[in-house]
């Protein structure tokens, strides 16, 4: 499970600062997205409530930290989760709970989830908790826990809405750019989420995905920024 700052705070009885103390003091890893902090809920629970002792303990020491798992370099590109067939150029929906249900189909989530009704209630669970709104115009929807039911290890669907959707945003501003995430596991729900975070702060990315007249453009436009993005690694 996911946590957010406050709902970590209160899951561990203390108050938010405290959470930030033992981050700072890397007592505990969190992965800042969209200005919000998220924590590893499983990794809490090892760290906090073991059951077995040292075998619990040796697990974690083979864990990779949060920080780790959202780099570029580990796990997939977002380019090669997404497909043509699950973009949605002209959303329809006007609202947050037939934002959700657009975006998760049955003609988009055939032969890739088993059971859509459950990874719809389940956005629709996150959403209530809070909104997946980051502000600027963009949302990043997704299940709260992993969707264990998935065919594949990861999917991204995006969809756009040219009048845009209020979506409780932060900063207010309705939300054209919908960017719904799911997978098998939270660890690589963390790296797709924390390579989201970087992509969606290029502006130029932002500005460039109105303009995308075909769904292939879309995946089109993402493999460039990533191949941007490697590139200064490759010399």
């Amino acid at each position: 499970m996911i946590l957010t700052l406050k709902e970590l705070a209160e899951y561990l009885r203390v108050n938010e600062r405290t959470i930030m103390r033992m981050k700072d003091q890397g007592k505990i890893e969190g992965v800042k997205i969209g200005g919000q902090w998220r924590f590893n809920g499983s990794e809490i629970d090892k760290l906090f409530f073991p059951q077995n002792g040292a075998e619990v303990a040796k697990e974690v020491e083979k864990e990779e930290p949060m920080s780790v798992l959202s780099r570029p370099s580990i796990g997939i590109p977002l380019s090669r989760v997404m497909h043509e067939n699950r973009i949605l150029l002209n959303l329809a929906a006007t609202d947050r709970d037939s934002l959700i249900d657009e975006m998760t189909a049955a003609r988009l989530m055939y032969g890739l989830v088993l059971d859509v009704s459950d990874l719809r209630l389940k956005c629709k669970q996150r959403e209530a908790v809070l909104s997946t709104a980051i502000g600027e115009g963009i949302a990043i929807p997704h299940p709260r826990d992993p969707i264990p039911t998935l065919r594949s290890s990861a999917a991204v669907i995006y969809g756009y809405s040219h009048d845009g959707i209020n979506y409780d945003a932060p900063d207010g501003k309705p939300v054209h750019h919908f960017f719904l995430v799911c997978s098998q596991n939270i660890e690589l729900h963390l790296h797709l989420m924390g390579c989201m975070a970087r992509l969606l702060k290029d502006q130029e990315f932002v500005k460039a995905l109105p303009k995308c007249s075909q769904n292939a453009d879309v995946i089109k436009l993402v493999m460039k920024h990533e191949r941007a993005e490697f590139a200064p690694a490759s010399h």
